[in-house]
């Protein structure tokens, strides 16, 4: 959409992503030991700053100048804000709703010019919070503040509509409830002391008399229930240039006077029906995604002012952009994702499409005021050639290119065109190996373990299995001593050695005769005897007689063995029976005499 302002043509368009905000806004937020995902759920902005509420209860409020962003912390921590709403005055004031009927205000002191002297600068002022309680029992869902920012309207989704007055001098807040409709609210507007409160159910205009005059919009009923909005427009000064809009069922939208009589009504419809110019965005939603999307019925809602004339409407995933003087449709904005929320200031329109996507609309792209944050950013989009050359320059190429064979070399300054300096390049210094250092051994020691090292060895390793023990909590102390019969204590309280034999895997079968290995046996034994001076061993021929006389002596004894160990059982079974028998008989005899 284009429009001729002084000769030149302006485009209404999203110009480029606010990649500044999101890069200071978190993704998580901490609560407890768990991670939360932060979420926005609304927005409203001024031309200095933006303020978006969020799924865990804080509201970010983020300078659009600096860059910079703080963060304003509810009463209600992790209850996710469902409205917010800032005005600009001596301070500013920024009122957060959240999903249990609570309001928290914020006053902000407003930055003070560098121009003004020293002295003539008031102190600085802190951020101070003031909590609407027990008024509203379900979420909020629509503020208003009126343009001096002392009187603050907000409605809920049971109809419940609340005064909160503002003191700034005693710092204290004051609310009343003004009235219930009984419906849901959708949209409050205030103006030359009157209240405009859209509900589900139908439109009505307030005004503080002696006490609340209640005026309803129109004459007819609305046929069926829907969030439809309305607003306060004002033309001029006069309260005959005030008028109110109003959106109906079937693409309407009343015009009515001051006091709710309406003057004419608006068709859209028919217009609908016609190609209307598209709003050009960066990223649409895809053609795939968007045939899967069910298709509503087109309707309005909300109603925001937009450009000192024009208004601004949504519902479902479209944003039409009207003319109510002209009875036109200038442009829509489709192809989104979602519309959770809308915020307008003059030409800009700033839509939350989901949860971590935000759009701005404008004529103009987004000032940028601060200067190195721009070139900062902007270096990072440098052509790759330049971003190369940089490096090469960092680099001192200067003193690697004399390295390179001559034909490289001419093809490599010839591209480049990087500028040579000959007091650059230094004279590499040979690299030398620093000596090995020696130990020095003492040579008796090392005699020792040469001896040592041929010496031949057993192949049964002998060795007693080590005692561990593990350190026990005062916690475990009680487990511990109820579990002390089990196996694993039985195990840990006694050690007993153990032969480790070596493995047969891989050792071949000693083919040799016995005589050969008895000779092998007794040439070692000789050899170990002259080195420990002992006498000479002989072994002893094997005589099978003794062998047999052995062999029978062990059997003899062991048959002896088990008799007398029968015998013992024997014995031992007769005593228990006869002590078995004279328990019974006692029982027996202590029964008889009871």
């Amino acid at each position: 959409m284009a429009i001729a302002e002084n000769g030149i043509n302006m485009v209404l368009r999203e110009w480029a992503p606010l990649t500044d905000l999101f890069s200071k806004l978190p993704t998580k937020s901490q609560n407890g030991i768990f991670n939360q995902e932060i979420k926005l759920t609304c927005i409203d902005v001024l031309p200095e700053f933006l303020a978006l509420g969020t799924n865990v209860g804080i509201v970010y409020w983020f300078d659009r100048k600096k860059k910079d962003m703080q963060r304003l912390r509810c009463e209600n921590a992790n209850i996710p804000t469902t409205s917010v709403k800032i005005v600009s005055t001596v301070d500013y004031m920024v009122a957060c709703g959240n999903n249990v009927g609570n309001i928290s205000i914020f006053q902000i002191p407003k930055s003070h010019p560098e121009t003004l002297p020293e002295n003539l600068r008031p102190k600085n002022k802190q951020v101070e919070r003031y909590t609407v309680t027990e008024l509203h029992k379900s979420p909020i869902s629509a503020i208003e503040w009126s343009k001096n920012g002392m009187k603050l309207f907000s409605g809920d989704k049971n109809g419940c509509v609340v005064l909160t007055e503002i003191d700034f001098y005693m710092h204290i807040c004051k609310s009343v409830e003004i009235l219930n409709e009984a419906y849901e609210v959708v949209q409050l507007s205030y103006n030359l002391q009157r209240l405009l409160v859209s509900t589900t159910y139908r439109s009505i205009i307030c005004q503080k008399l002696n006490g609340w005059k209640v005026c309803q919009v129109g004459k007819k009923d609305r046929k069926v229930l829907g969030s439809f909005g309305g607003i306060i427009f004002q033309n001029g000064y006069k309260t005959s240039d005030t008028c109110l809009y109003c959106t109906r069922p079937g693409l309407r939208i009343w015009i009515s006077d001051i006091d709710g009589n309406v003057q004419k009504t608006l068709l859209f419809k028919e217009l609908l029906s016609k190609e209307c110019p598209e709003v050009p965005i960066i990223n649409p939603i895809s053609r795939n995604l968007r045939l899967l999307k069910p298709q509503k019925e087109p309707s309005f809602g909300i109603l925001l002012p937009f450009n000192e004339n024009l208004l601004v409407t949504y519902n479902n995933d479209v944003v039409y952009i009207l003319d109510p003087q002209e009875m036109t449709i200038l442009c829509t904005i489709n192809h989104l994702r979602g519309v959770l929320h809308i915020s307008t200031h003059k030409d800009e329109i700033f839509i939350l499409e989901e949860e971590r996507s935000l759009i701005r609309i404008g004529y103009k792209p987004e000032p940028v005021c601060d200067t190195s944050t721009f070139s900062s950013v902007s270096n990072t989009f440098l052509p790759i050639t330049t971003s190369i050359k940089d490096l090469t320059t960092k680099l001192q190429t200067t003193s690697i290119i004399p390295a390179i064979p001559p034909i490289l070399e001419n093809t490599f300054v010839n591209n480049v065109n990087i500028h040579t300096d000959e007091n650059l390049i230094m004279n590499a210094e040979e690299a030398k190996e620093s000596p090995i250092k020696i130990r020095n051994i003492d040579p008796i020691i090392q005699k020792k373990f040469d001896d040592i090292g041929k010496q031949e060895f057993n192949d049964t390793i002998l060795f007693k299995k080590s005692k561990h023990r593990k350190k026990i909590s005062s916690m475990d102390a009680s487990t511990t001593s109820l579990s002390s019969n089990s196996s694993e204590d039985k195990e840990l309280s006694c050690t007993r050695p153990t032969i480790m034999n070596l493995s047969a895997v891989g050792i071949l079968p000693d083919l040799r005769s016995p005589e050969s290995i008895k000779y092998d046996i007794e040439y070692k034994e000789k050899i170990l005897a002259d080195v420990l001076n002992l006498d000479k061993i002989k072994i002893p021929s094997i005589n099978s007689e003794n062998v047999e006389k052995e062999v029978n002596w062990l059997r003899y004894n062991f048959e002896n063995d088990c008799d007398n160990l029968i015998k013992e059982k024997s014995e031992l079974a007769v005593d228990n029976n006869k002590k078995a028998v004279k328990k019974d008989t006692k029982d027996k005899n202590k029964k008889d005499d009871a």
